[in-house]
């Protein structure tokens, strides 16, 4: 099956693309490049959770030695630089280690005191985010480059880092996830092999090059894995008792699942079940009644970041007055880092003159950079409780209260679903970024009216969104499907 007879190396950053989409390592070496979609190398960063320019923030925190970028075109070449610095017991940014047909590209190796192959130190190694969240496609990838370097240098570091542009770092020791690595890579050589995984969608298959062909080839086998939250392990399980399509869950009966799925809640099967009856109707189903506060304003709040940056440039919102039925798009524009606190002094001047009202917003992360902020530059607690007491999560009440025949329940998913049609519908969170650095680049008032549509069509949608949800009500008549008429 291999295109070619060779062996396939094995790459660092395979660990992050397998757990985006496992086929995205497949179509890279097999697939057809005409159905490979383009990714700016920004956008990609944005996607992995990487800083721009890292080296200058970490400067101040870590001293270290810099491969020649150039010499990262030939990869032998940068390898034999980086080994010459690490006899010397330097610090090296963005290095390149290979042993064998295993190739890593760290972004930060530290020397350690302690015997080695090299002499009286050893090296440690680092990754570079923007959050030091430790998710296991970063652990793997730490793991898979401390591996190496115990080829280098004949010691396996015992602990591995994740370290940000400030200096803040969080470890773990590699002993503790060294049997699940094992055998995450051992599924990434399959692949490397020719062999192709199960068909399978998830979130992260969005991020891909090949997201068009995954989607198709789910489609096409009707796959459970179409199922909303279903992870790769429900989808075995589900296998393993003969159910491999949306049909054949719609027409499985629950309480019989129960029986074979003893340790899976009830509550997950109905979910499942219903989601894959409203995947074969096309129809929505309604569970319950979801409630809304009767006020006299509607706020709808919705926030563009820059994490490459750290800053929260855009907060925009949507106004209703539901006595009069006028709705206005307002926002707080940060022109750059400097002016980020004075965009939040008049949000939160805003939200000290409302009255009689609540904030709608979809998903957590509104809330998550609401409290970011308040550490970083400060608010009155009577304005925080404020805040927390009078926001709804709208994705959080949908998911309570409905299921629609979608396969994923982001804001551009749903709306799309209700027939909200954005300016321009290729645009997302990672777009709105890219054209906010070009806008900080060039001054262009039509970038900035393209980002200030985006957000308005963000926060129209999620305004949708509660209208649809408000008009809802269960079935009367279907039992456990309550199937909405």
């Amino acid at each position: 099956m291999s295109k070619d007879s060779t062996q396939q190396k094995l790459y660092g950053d395979y660990f992050y693309k397998f757990f985006q989409c496992p086929h995205w390592i497949w179509y890279d070496i097999y697939g057809d490049g005409q159905h490979k979609r383009e990714i700016p190398p920004l956008l990609e960063m944005i996607y992995k959770g990487k800083a721009i320019d890292a080296g200058k923030g970490l400067s101040d925190h870590k001293k270290f030695e810099q491969i020649d970028p150039d010499l990262l075109k030939d990869l032998d070449e940068a390898f034999m630089a980086t080994v010459e610095l690490m006899k010397q017991g330097k610090n090296i940014y963005h290095s390149v280690l290979m042993s064998e047909d295993w190739v890593g590209m760290p972004d930060l190796l530290e020397a350690r005191p302690g015997k080695s192959n090299l002499g009286d130190h050893y090296y440690v190694v680092y990754d570079v985010q923007n959050s030091l969240d430790m998710r296991d496609e970063y652990k793997f990838q730490l793991i898979f480059y401390s591996l190496i370097l115990e080829r280098i240098q004949g010691i396996r570091p015992t602990e591995a880092y994740i370290i940000d542009a400030q200096g803040n770092e969080v470890g773990f020791q590699i002993s503790e996830y060294i049997d699940q690595f094992h055998l995450t890579r051992q599924q990434i050589e399959k692949i490397l092999n020719g062999e192709k995984p199960a068909p399978f969608l998830k979130a992260g298959c969005k991020r891909t090059p090949w997201y068009s062909l995954c989607i198709a080839e789910t489609q096409g086998c009707n796959d459970v894995s179409l199922i909303y939250r279903i992870s790769q392990a429900d989808q075995r399980r589900l296998y393993e008792i003969g159910i491999k399509t949306v049909d054949a869950l719609a027409a499985a009966d629950p309480d019989e699942l129960q029986e074979k799925l003893e340790d899976w809640p009830f509550d997950k099967i109905i979910r499942f079940s219903n989601q894959a009856k409203s995947l074969t109707t096309g129809l929505p189903m309604v569970t319950r009644k979801p409630n809304f506060p009767a006020v006299r304003y509607e706020v709808y709040f919705d926030i563009e970041s820059d994490p490459l940056d750290d800053i929260d440039y855009l907060l925009g919102f949507l106004v209703k007055d539901t006595k009069t039925g006028d709705v206005e798009y307002k926002y707080f524009l940060a022109n750059d880092k400097e002016h980020e606190p004075e965009s939040w002094r008049k949000f939160l001047d805003y939200l000290a003159g409302l009255e009689d009202f609540i904030i709608y917003h979809y998903a957590f992360y509104e809330r998550l950079v609401f409290e970011r902020l308040v550490t970083r530059y400060g608010a009155p607690s009577s304005l925080v409780e404020k805040f927390k007491e009078n926001t709804i999560d709208l994705h959080t009440k949908l998911i309570d209260s409905a299921i629609l025949p979608v396969y994923f329940y982001s804001l551009k998913d749903v709306g799309s679903y209700l027939n909200y049609k954005w300016d321009d519908p290729h645009a997302g969170g990672a777009e709105s970024i890219l054209w906010y650095k070009e806008w900080l680049e060039k001054g262009d008032d039509a970038i900035i009216k393209k980002i200030l549509r985006y957000n308005e069509d963000d926060v129209r949608a999620t305004m949708a969104i509660k209208d649809w949800l408000a008009e809802q009500k269960p079935s009367k008549s279907k039992g456990k499907e309550s199937l909405d008429e």
